[in-house]
């Protein structure tokens, strides 16, 4: 029998995840930040500057690859280390259908066109969605996350000449694709932009028995779409929701809940499409999740995915009140099963902070939301009566 070599992460061996920036990164959890703050002399791995095909041999990789086979933690891994922290089952762990690798073998991809979003989620940034960008220019918000944001698209060239729009780039992108067993888009919202539509057919020429895997917040869903997912064998869509009807509409503004629903029904009916929910779990809705669980039953969808926000840090599911906790978890402990799997976060809903250090969070997450509030003359009260 093959012994399982002990091995920090297996995802580096197996999958390649294109950023907002052309930059490759191991994983979809990898953080861009603090690879930079702890590596500044040595950029990541980017496509808008070098072809694909010098990813594995180039010093970022090696470096990783080194790390992980030496049973070591990678330069970007801060959200595997503070969920195993908490006792949360994170992107580390899925890597174990990897198997026993421990040279590279391309098995999963994921790709993002750039950060055009149709929506400005709460507890997202400037990075993954051009709504927040806009939003943080015009009002002055978010200013630390906007000069990230800014200072990595002058960085990567990326508003220069970005991969998707150089030929040689994305054809080649397309035939790594092509030999992967999934391939995933996320964003920014991957069915706002034109370039998703394009891929798909072209990935369409080489292959279709790839599993094509789509992140979406369901706003958008055009017979076009339809159609080129029509011609894979398998398609996923992760439906990106966080509360149910208005609640969601004002963690992920500006979407529409009736709209929203028509599309999730044509989706549903897609004879070669699974859909599932997978939802962000935080300080504004972490009391509030049963609407949403009950109305995924009642559509037959098959799975419900929970996740936790650790950053913003403010809006940490865990500084919550009591009686919104405890709604969680007797929400968890109704609805739990294996395709619904909701105490796997109860170690992040369950975290402390001393009192110091809960002031100051809740302190930061008041004005987060007033500024909304104001950008948006939308009341968060009006959503959740207190928090």
């Amino acid at each position: 029998m093959a012994v399982k070599q002990k091995i920090k992460c297996r995802w580096p061996l197996s999958h390649i995840s294109i950023d907002v920036y052309g930059n490759i990164r191991p994983c979809c959890a990898w953080e861009l930040g603090d690879y930079n703050k702890y590596r500044p002399d040595q950029p990541a791995f980017n496509i808008n500057k070098q072809p694909l095909s010098e990813y594995l041999t180039s010093p970022f990789y090696t470096e990783l690859r080194d790390q992980m086979l030496n049973d070591k933690w990678g330069f970007g891994c801060r959200d595997c280390i503070e969920e195993e922290r908490n006792g949360v089952e994170g992107t580390r762990e899925s890597g174990d259908r990897f198997k026993y690798k421990t040279e590279f073998g391309i098995e999963d991809m994921e790709v993002k066109f750039g950060n055009l979003c149709n929506q400005g989620c709460i507890m997202c940034s400037p990075m993954n969605s051009s709504v927040l960008e806009r939003e943080a220019i015009k009002f002055n918000t978010k200013t630390d996350n906007l000069k990230f944001h800014l200072n990595n698209k002058t960085n990567t060239q990326v508003d220069n000449i970005p991969w998707f729009e150089n030929s040689d780039r994305f054809n080649e992108v397309v035939e790594w694709a092509s030999r992967c067993k999934t391939v995933k888009f996320r964003g920014g919202e991957p069915t706002v932009n034109n370039y998703l539509q394009v891929f798909l057919d072209e990935l369409s020429k080489h292959t279709t028995d790839n599993e094509i895997f789509i992140n979406t917040n369901a706003h958008t869903f055009t017979k076009k779409l339809e159609h080129s997912l029509s011609k894979f064998d398998r398609v996923n869509i992760e439906l990106s929701i966080d509360g149910y009807g208005a609640l969601n509409e004002y963690v992920r503004w500006p979407n529409n809940w009736t709209k929203l629903e028509s599309n999730v029904d044509r989706m549903i009916a897609m004879p070669n499409t699974e859909v599932s929910v997978s939802s962000t779990v935080q300080l504004m809705n972490v009391g509030e999740m049963e609407p949403l669980v009950l109305w995924t039953k009642q559509r037959d969808i098959s799975e419900l995915l929970v996740n936790v926000v650790w950053y913003p840090d403010y809006f940490q599911p865990c500084l919550a009140s009591e009686r919104r906790k405890d709604a969680y978890r007797n929400m968890a402990e109704k609805h739990q099963s294996e395709q619904f799997d909701l105490k796997k976060i109860l170690g992040a809903i369950n975290k402390t902070f001393t009192a110091d250090r809960q002031e100051e969070l809740m302190k930061n997450a008041y004005r987060s939301l007033d500024q909304f509030t104001v950008m948006r003359q939308l009341n968060w009260k009006d959503y959740v009566a207190e928090l």
